[in-house]
């Protein structure tokens, strides 16, 4: 290539560059702490941020309305409490911070588990938080003090997921172990240990009335589980890689799962039969969350979607920048979606459909 080529191919990329700027759209104060690279100086750095300035604008319907900042590393679970007033992170910083989901500041910071917390759940009545670890520990925490009320042990490997029964006297516990348990949450004990699945267990969820339990894992599974007996009631199979997230619809009817081969898969939760596989996501998918009606359900990888639960429509797709999203929740009036990300930011979405 001559020195004139060359020459010609610097000015076309500075006035490429000088076109973006000039045209991507003005970040608003969360926005751009969201935007912001962390150690990259000088022009490789200047490149990233204008990049990353760029495309997180160019898309109006992928940019979060708010960006709640605090966690050091990845963060890798997030739910809401019952009354919607405050959300909960976990991180590999090994911290859990409790937010207020109006103003975005920090209620509590809590520290107990000495490695990555993969997973918090709120009791229904939004008096106890849970936390699990890969230190295999349970943390009981009163949500009011901050205080920790409580620890459970006995899984022998990370715990990965948690779900409170929807009276809050069990609290069920997944882990890489292959084993789920049941516990006595006032008495602190173990209730039952679960185990049926040959591969880590992902992820747990109650049903509405408490009476069964759904787990998938890498197994490729998701067994039912009748709750007082202990026993599997029922094997779904359809899946064709590991399953990392189950969730009962609000009314029970509907079990949905997802997990690495890109697909969402609805249940009959009484017949165990398939209705509807939902593709569309071009990732592996991570975690799922229903509305508080069941008319949408959200699903997390690279990407977001928001889904029409009936008729299967995508109804929006929210990209993801910065990496995976690891948690996903909806507000309990479902005015709001919070994700929990890779590059360790807490995104709020507001306007959904």
């Amino acid at each position: 290539m001559t020195n004139r080529r060359i020459r010609l191919l610097g000015i076309l990329c500075l006035v490429f560059l000088f076109c973006m700027m000039a045209c991507s759209p003005g970040l608003t104060k969360d926005e751009q702490k969201y935007v912001q690279t962390e150690g990259k100086p000088g022009f490789a750095g200047f490149i990233e941020r204008l990049l990353s300035r760029y495309f997180f604008c160019s898309s109006l319907s992928s940019r979060p309305d708010r960006v709640f900042q605090g966690h050091t590393s990845i963060v890798w679970c997030v739910a809401f409490s019952p009354d919607g007033k405050t959300l909960a992170s976990g991180s590999a910083d090994k911290d859990i911070i409790v937010w207020n989901e109006q103003t975005g500041f920090p209620v509590h910071t809590l520290r107990a588990h000495r490695e990555a917390i993969m997973s918090v759940a709120y009791s229904p009545d939004g008096k106890t938080l849970a936390s699990g670890a890969k230190d295999k520990v349970i943390h009981l925490w009163d949500t009011t003090t901050g205080e920790l009320t409580g620890t459970l042990t006995g899984h022998e490997g990370w715990i990965v997921s948690l779900s409170f029964s929807p009276d809050g006297k069990r609290l069920a516990s997944a882990s890489d172990d292959r084993r789920i348990i049941l516990w006595d949450v006032a008495e602190r004990r173990i209730e039952k240990v679960l185990e049926g699945h040959s591969d880590v267990v992902d992820a747990v969820a109650f049903s509405p009335d408490g009476k069964r339990l759904a787990s998938g894992s890498d197994d490729r599974t998701i067994l039912i589980w009748d709750v007082k007996k202990g026993e599997p009631m029922m094997t779904l199979q359809g899946h064709g890689s590991f399953i990392k997230a189950v969730s009962y619809a609000p009314d029970g009817k509907t079990i949905a799962s997802a997990g690495l081969d890109e697909k969402i898969i609805f249940w009959d939760s009484s017949t165990g039969k398939q209705l509807r596989t939902l593709t569309g996501q071009d990732s592996m998918i991570f975690c799922l969350a229903w509305n508080h009606d069941g008319s949408r359900i959200a699903s997390g990888g690279s990407s977001i979607l928001i889904w029409d639960a009936s008729s299967g429509e995508i109804l929006r797709n929210i990209r993801s920048f910065y990496d995976i999203v690891n948690g996903i929740a909806f507000s309990p009036d479902g005015m709001h979606l919070a994700t929990a990300q890779y590059d360790k930011a807490v995104l709020l979405f507001d306007n959904l459909p």
